[in-house]
């Protein structure tokens, strides 16, 4: 074989390599697209959702089951759970993409509904510290933000290497599993925190 040969065949070696790189390249990044475009509409679903479970606890005449995943008050914490509840809902239903499994969803979400529970939290105290009152456009916009700010954190961490998501999975997975519990129990059984205290009534928990 000639130089000019050897040469050929390097070169064509090497574009079939660069060729095989950039389609895995391309196909990753459309993943990641399709990925964050199905967070964003999950964050719509999680605003709708959240937003009817807001009414849903009076509609039904106060029908204590429904205190579970329902606003029972106007406490900062049940509306924690107007964020949480179709979260979990929406990592159950949500379309897969190739490589990742529910439980993968699972431990993202694990992380990212806590992001937007603690967003809740500081822009809601934050802004009323400094208007001495709380405002319902600003409470809805603090809802929307929180939850959009959780869905693109989601997204971040599903397209993340497989190393890294292997090293997340179980503490996701723990932090989804230890909000679980105090979602389930909290409504019925608030603990003596600012948190859980209705500012107009003084009312905890739905009792």
């Amino acid at each position: 074989m000639t130089d000019y040969s050897r040469r050929g065949s390097v070169i064509q070696a090497n574009f079939i390599l660069y060729s095989k790189t950039m389609n895995i390249g391309l196909d990753r990044m459309a993943h990641n697209k399709t990925l964050l475009r199905v967070e964003l509409i999950g964050a719509v679903f999680m605003i709708a959702l959240g937003s009817l479970l807001h009414f849903v606890f009076d509609w039904f005449g106060g029908w204590t089951p429904l205190a579970l995943i329902a606003a029972v008050n106007e406490s900062i914490w049940e509306h924690l759970k107007l964020a949480f509840w179709p979260g979990v809902l929406w990592a159950t239903i949500m379309p897969l993409r190739t490589g990742l499994c529910r439980l993968d969803v699972f431990s993202a979400k694990g992380v990212s509904l806590l992001v937007s529970a603690v967003l809740i939290v500081l822009i809601f105290t934050s802004y009323t510290a400094i208007l001495g009152e709380n405002r319902l456009l600003l409470d809805i916009g603090t809802f929307v933000l929180a939850i959009l700010a959780g869905q693109l954190f989601s997204a971040w961490l599903l397209v993340l290497d497989t190393d890294w998501r292997r090293r997340l999975f179980l503490p996701g997975l723990v932090l989804l599993a230890l909000q679980l519990v105090t979602y389930s129990l909290f409504t019925y059984f608030p603990p003596d925190h600012w948190l859980f205290v209705e500012a107009r009534s003084g009312l905890r928990g739905i009792f």
